[in-house]
């Protein structure tokens, strides 16, 4: 998995991305939130108290907890090999497969308001944070949209990719 996150940082790098890892390495900086149920650890006399993670609890334990004080806190815990490989697929795919079509609907809508003094908008530029400095802040455009079939496969390839990965 590291391996392959590290393939994908290259990959980003090289095609002028600095910004798509600046967004990245702050997503992975700031991990990943887990609530946990709080409760006084039963059994002992003094104040320890014991984190479960809410997704392990049973919906009866749970609530049974809360009515005998337990708290619900927010945690957060670094990413593993395969949640950050994961992220990184997740942002190409966006970056490739959602964001024209984002641009695309946003055309349709900008050019379907009627005003007779406006040039027709014909294309969208997505800029990154204004706080990134040099290279990293220039502007990506989409304009070079995939074509239809390119972008079938480029889906095949990202679903493949995340399957291999969840195994």
């Amino acid at each position: 998995m590291r391996e392959m996150e590290e393939q994908l940082r290259d990959l980003i790098r090289s095609a002028g991305l600095d910004w798509l890892l600046d967004e990245l390495d702050e997503a992975i900086a700031t991990g990943v939130a887990e609530e946990k149920l709080l409760q006084r650890r039963r059994g002992t006399s003094t104040e320890e108290y014991e984190a479960l993670a809410v997704a392990d609890v049973g919906t009866d334990t749970f609530h049974r907890s809360l009515k005998r004080g337990a708290s619900v806190v927010v945690t957060t815990r670094p990413m593993n090999a395969r949640e950050r490989t994961e992220l990184h697929l997740d942002a190409l795919r966006r970056l490739f497969l959602e964001l024209p079509e984002i641009e695309a609907e946003t055309l349709k809508i900008v050019n379907a308001e009627d005003d007779p003094h406006r040039a027709p908008v014909r294309s969208v530029r997505f800029i990154p944070d204004e706080e990134l400095t040099g290279r990293r802040d220039q502007p990506h455009e989409v304009a070079a949209r995939l074509p239809e079939d390119t972008r079938a496969h480029l889906q095949n390839l990202f679903r493949e990719a995340r399957e291999e990965i969840s195994r």
